[in-house]
């Protein structure tokens, strides 16, 4: 049966196309397969590489942001230590107490006054205690807090002098509310100084 089937075939005058057309259908066959699997390859590095140009471009994005925030980040930090709240009280007076020593003062009272708060507008006075809003103003999410400090010292005109340079020169966020000086004995050779300062700072609204 099969020796009888290839020798028709072998004496058909058409074998050469059979063949070919078998030749055909086998390589679509094996070689289709091979395509779609090509396309699929190709169609998911073409996704990959697109993700992986999103991912680079996020992430430069986020350097700079993250370099842009770590710059904001160390100039809040300078500004926070210019500020006075109540945990910093302490360093504050501190601070004034080495001053006075360093300027040969003699410290008589050193004392913290309750703090006082009122909304902060920017661009207003921090000196004025109250404050209202004008009408196409918008308070901002700030309060601002201020803590007079009282101080009275003793000591020669130079040496009381030194001190207000040196509180003056401390870049700290203040204000003199009033400065006093007076003689301390009837030489004059000694000084008194009163001083009422206030140190500010901002707080988040609660």
């Amino acid at each position: 049966m099969i020796e009888q089937t290839l020798r028709r075939f072998c004496e058909s005058k058409h074998r050469w196309l059979i063949v070919i057309a078998g030749t055909f259908v086998v390589g679509l066959v094996l070689v289709m397969p091979l395509v779609d699997a090509y396309c699929a390859g190709r169609d998911e590095k073409n996704t990959l590489l697109a993700e992986l140009d999103s991912a680079q471009h996020i992430a430069a994005g986020l350097e700079q942001f993250e370099r842009r925030a770590a710059e904001k980040t160390a100039k809040l930090k300078v500004f926070e230590a210019r500020t006075v709240d109540e945990d910093s009280l302490p360093a504050l007076r501190g601070k004034l107490v080495d001053l006075a020593k360093e300027t040969g003062c003699n410290i008589r009272r050193l004392s913290v006054g309750g703090a006082s708060s009122r909304p902060w507008l920017p661009g207003q006075d921090p000196v004025v205690t109250t404050t209202d809003a004008k009408p196409n103003e918008t308070p901002s999410s700030f309060m601002l807090e201020w803590r007079p400090v009282s101080i009275s010292l003793s000591g020669t005109s130079a040496n009381l002098r030194a001190m207000l340079e040196r509180v003056a020169n401390s870049g700290m966020l203040m204000h003199a509310k009033s400065i006093e000086m007076y003689p301390s004995s009837p030489s004059r050779q000694s000084l008194t100084l009163d001083m009422e300062l206030w140190y500010f700072t901002l707080t988040r609204r609660s």
